[in-house]
């Protein structure tokens, strides 16, 4: 929240008082970080039923969340992420995250190189963040209780008064934007490498497919090696910073919050209320399995190299029946 509510209130402020350009960049990263991570870490585990031990706890803090950050609401989300996407539909066209993914462009059969133009293009198509910013709208107006319509609508009424009282522009560019085209980005990004999304064969178990699926995303790469000297010691380190700077942090900060980096770990443990905890958890386990002798999980460095991984892997997956018409979800 302090993130959240912390950027947009910087952003106001760097407008108000003409401050450096820089410090508006940072006041928005805040501000899309936070309501990312209310999203994608708080709200997510919330629907799960895994932040308090009572359900309604847990329905009163998604609402309340989910209505400032104009997301759809906890039933909704619960229905299709916890009962549809971690259950039997998970891997198959059933599953709303894999059908978005397919219906975007992402597709088998379809060449790596032309699938990051079509990612690419999909991050700046107008159409795209208009129709899921629609999504958004609709799904809380729409098939929900009363209470939602009312919480969204004094929600709807006190950003209107903060636009007037700013200004349109001041609005636009510290909550307009990040809250719309440059959240929509992050998420988007996010739900492409959350998963290889590769559909489950007829022979595959459900949990089988989970954890073949499923993979570790982290941040940052090995320092340069020990021994390096003169010029080419001056390029590693530098090309380590830059990685750093412009790749790995942006990545940790707006893409993989929190437990997002083992989101693997999630999936083999569900509603574990240790989730706070998960990078310490998923290590237990997979030294639990090296005492074992084997290793079933996948850990992949950068968030770029995951990207290619995923669309290498859809790439190459059997061309499925055709995907025209799937229901699918953004979030």
């Amino acid at each position: 929240m302090l993130l959240y509510l912390g950027g947009i209130t910087a952003s106001m402020c760097v407008l108000k008082y003409d401050v450096g350009v820089e410090w508006l960049l940072i006041s928005i990263v805040l501000t899309v970080s936070g309501a990312r991570y209310l999203v994608a870490t708080i709200i997510h585990h919330g629907v799960h039923h895994a932040i308090f031990r009572s359900e309604r706890s847990n329905r009163l803090l998604c609402e309340f969340l989910s209505a400032i950050t104009v997301v759809q609401p906890f039933d909704s989300y619960r229905q299709f992420h916890v009962y549809e996407h971690h259950g039997r539909d998970f891997s198959t066209m059933s599953d709303q995250d894999l059908a978005a993914i397919y219906t975007l462009g992402l597709r088998p059969g379809v060449p790596v190189e032309r699938m990051r133009w079509i990612l690419l293009w999909q991050c700046v198509n107008p159409l795209f963040h208009v129709r899921y910013f629609g999504v958004r709208i609709k799904s809380n107006f729409v098939n929900v209780p009363l209470y939602r319509v009312a919480m969204i609508s004094v929600w709807m009424v006190l950003l209107a008064s903060v636009a007037y009282i700013v200004g349109p522009f001041v609005f636009l560019v510290s909550i307009g934007i990040p809250l719309t085209v440059i959240y929509q980005v992050c998420s988007l990004l996010h739900l492409v490498t959350e998963h290889a999304w590769v559909l489950r064969r007829d022979d595959e178990r459900v949990r089988e497919s989970h954890v073949k699926n499923s993979h570790g995303r982290f941040c940052g790469r090995m320092l340069p090696p020990v021994g390096v000297s003169g010029i080419q010691w001056f390029r590693a380190w530098v090309s380590w910073w830059a990685e750093h700077l412009l790749i790995h942090l942006p990545a940790r900060l707006l893409i993989v919050q929190g437990s997002l980096v083992v989101h693997d770990w999630h999936h083999r443990s569900g509603a574990d209320r240790s989730w706070p905890n998960a990078i310490q958890k998923r290590e237990t386990d997979l030294q639990r399995e090296f005492d074992q002798g084997t290793y079933t999980y996948t850990d992949i460095w950068g968030i770029h190299n995951v990207i290619e991984e995923v669309m290498r892997r859809i790439s190459d997956a059997p061309i499925a029946a055709p995907i025209q018409g799937l229901k699918y979800r953004l979030n």
